[in-house]
């Protein structure tokens, strides 16, 4: 399959955010959720269906940006809108285990990947580097992915303060309460590939 050149300013923000991420290196002040960490832990483990939104801003060897973003989670399904200054306005992706789907702002299927991987092949083939994307749904929520070893840092009150897995490095910078359980608020995911910051201005749980 030939390369997408008009899609590469925004896909590797699929996977998976400048004043707007400054301070994401420094702790922010935590929200009480109430929760033992084993607690949360085992209830965000459990979470089958939610969503975040925010910005995020992407930087690698070959492209930077900043846009906003919207991703649901519904079982082992994930919808990811992207939206902002990457020179082709709003996209859709779909993804579940074995196939990813880009849509466009049109609603018309730019790419269709199938099979175990797809995500991971696509981004191999059309971007030329890769993410763990079964695990960035977890890192989100502020857990380490359930299949593969994962080293954690933890603050003391037991959140996650950061974690390296497969070859990425996961930085929290802030937690705030929502709905009774504390989450994830500011991040940062680097690896040799690059680096990406997250912002969630809401979660939906």
């Amino acid at each position: 399959m030939p390369r997408l050149d008009g899609l590469r300013s925004f896909l590797p923000l699929v996977f998976l955010g400048a004043s707007l991420l400054t301070g994401c290196a420094t702790r922010g002040i935590i929200s009480d959720s109430g929760l033992s960490p084993a607690v949360r832990r085992a209830t965000l483990a459990s979470l089958a269906n939610w969503e975040a939104r925010g910005r995020i801003a992407l930087k690698t060897p070959g492209t930077s940006g900043q846009g906003s973003f919207a991703w649901t989670q519904t079982g082992d399904q994930a919808v990811l809108r992207i939206s902002g200054p990457f020179g082709a306005g709003a996209y859709e992706i779909r993804w579940d285990p074995a196939r990813l789907t880009v849509l466009s702002k049109r609603g018309e299927v730019a790419v269709d990947y199938t099979g175990p991987g797809a995500a991971e092949r696509f981004l191999d083939e059309q971007m030329g580097w890769t993410l763990p994307v079964a695990n960035t749904r977890h890192w989100l929520l502020g857990l380490a992915g359930p299949d593969s070893p994962a080293a954690e840092t933890v603050d003391a009150s037991g959140l996650l303060a950061g974690l390296t897995q497969d070859g990425w490095r996961v930085r929290y910078g802030e937690y705030r309460a929502q709905g009774g359980i504390a989450m994830p608020y500011k991040l940062v995911l680097e690896s040799a590939a690059g680096r990406i910051r997250l912002v969630i201005d809401a979660w939906q749980l």
